[in-house]
């Protein structure tokens, strides 16, 4: 490096790689992503996210303020209401999100993945570099870093940031141990066009916002309805997009969760599983539920399932800060049972977007920056993991005993006191 002059390596370009590579465009240094997908569009696949207040906050920190605005009008308004129902529909506790004026940056919104990832790419069209599979890294004699990719090209950087995910190869390398730990819980997704029959068919308070069912047996199923408004349209077309991505319509996603064994994949590869025996575990599993969640199961395109391990990261011990750094699953790989994950990663580029960047300017060492992010974040993000952790063991344990019962009735006792439900909104 010379002076505060240095050039940044980022691995990987999802939600967290790109926020970050914005933000230290908006501030003048120098980086580039590399990414293993093709193209921009190889992957059209992902659910709806929730951004909440912190996520909403980094975005605005690290987008220029002519994408924010198109991002704000994308990002629809997320009901902050949650609901809780039996097998039988039966509601045990619904919350409303708070009334009020929202703050016009720090407010929730839903948005689609794959148009969050289209947004973020705007204007990154010279530093987000497509086709590179990474491989490894090694530090030259100089002090900067070779980086090895799989198309047997090589690029060099100052500092390494890890955004490459769950199975990431440079944590792997960097920090072998602090590699996720598999949960034993199976994740199966699926999703149907929100048609008027599907309409008819969900429980009406999704429109307040998703809910969860727990039925007596060890697995849970997670609802939601995404829609994109016309707002969204409108500022997409401002991005050249004419018409609705592929995978990216107005649907309603179902999210089976619990132990692999319960549902007899016990040691299967979740990707080598064919979408047809998905599809008949959900039903399998809902036949004695309530005839609208059966019918829900069967109107499924099974072409539309998917399924995946659920892994989750383990606290680790305060590392030796160098010049390589880690940011989102890199690090903190969180279960989906909170929904905070991708926040979490923009929390992390955003701060050490910060951090860099008062580097950049000459006001404290590098290493000092980077120190400085990795102890706040190390903080927050495995709180968050833990947090996530104990809410998936909630949702999938066998509730047939007298202590689910009691909460079940508690349940009810504080659905039917304002008061007492106020407090449960979300922040």
């Amino acid at each position: 490096m010379s002076g505060h002059d240095f050039q940044i390596a980022i691995i990987g370009g999802g939600i967290g790689g790109l926020c970050l590579a914005q933000g230290l465009k908006k501030n003048g240094i120098r980086a580039a992503v590399y990414e293993r997908d093709e193209t921009p569009s190889s992957r059209l696949q992902g659910f709806r996210i929730h951004i909440d207040p912190e996520g909403s906050r980094a975005l605005h920190q690290c987008l220029p303020e002519d994408l924010w605005e198109i991002f704000d009008r994308t990002g629809g308004d997320f009901s902050q209401g949650f609901t809780v129902l039996t097998e039988h529909l039966t509601e045990l506790l619904s919350v409303r999100g708070a009334s009020g004026p929202a703050d016009p940056v720090a407010r929730h919104r839903s948005i689609s993945r794959i148009t969050l990832r289209r947004v973020l790419l705007v204007g990154l069209s010279d530093a987000a570099h497509f086709g590179k599979r990474f491989l490894h890294y090694e530090e030259l004699p100089d002090g900067r870093f070779a980086l090895h990719f799989a198309d047997g090209s090589t690029a060099s950087a100052d500092i390494v940031v890890a955004a490459d995910g769950v199975h990431s190869a440079v944590r792997n390398q960097y920090l072998p141990d602090a590699s996720p730990i598999q949960t034993g819980v199976l994740a199966l997704g699926g999703k149907l066009p929100l048609s008027d029959g599907v309409m008819a068919l969900a429980p009406g308070r999704l429109l307040d916002g998703p809910a969860i069912v727990v039925p007596p047996e060890p697995c849970s199923l997670f609802l939601a309805i995404w829609k994109r408004s016309p707002e969204a349209n409108e500022a997409l077309r401002r991005l050249g997009v004419e018409e609705p991505l592929a995978g990216d319509e107005n649907y309603l996603v179902l999210g089976l969760g619990g132990r692999a064994e319960y549902f007899g994949l016990n040691g299967d590869d979740p990707h080598g599983i064919p979408q047809r025996t998905l599809k008949d575990v959900l039903q399998r599993t809902v036949k004695d539920w309530h005839p609208n969640l059966r019918k829900l199961a069967a109107m499924g395109d099974e072409r539309e399932m998917s399924a995946s391990h659920i892994r989750t990261s383990r606290p680790v011990a305060p590392w030796k800060t160098t010049r390589i750094t880690l940011v989102g699953d890199a690090i903190h790989s969180m279960t989906p049972y909170r929904g905070i994950g991708a926040n979490i990663a923009l929390r992390d580029a955003a701060l050490l977007c910060s951090k860099l960047a008062a580097a950049h300017r000459g006001e404290k060492p590098v290493l000092e920056a980077i120190a400085e992010y990795e102890t706040a974040m190390r903080e927050y993000a495995f709180a968050a993991v833990e947090a996530s952790r104990k809410s998936m063991d909630q949702a999938i344990a066998d509730k047939r005993n007298p202590g689910f019962r009691i909460a079940k009735t508690a349940m009810r006792v504080v659905n039917r006191v304002p008061a007492l439900k106020r407090k449960l909104v979300p922040a």
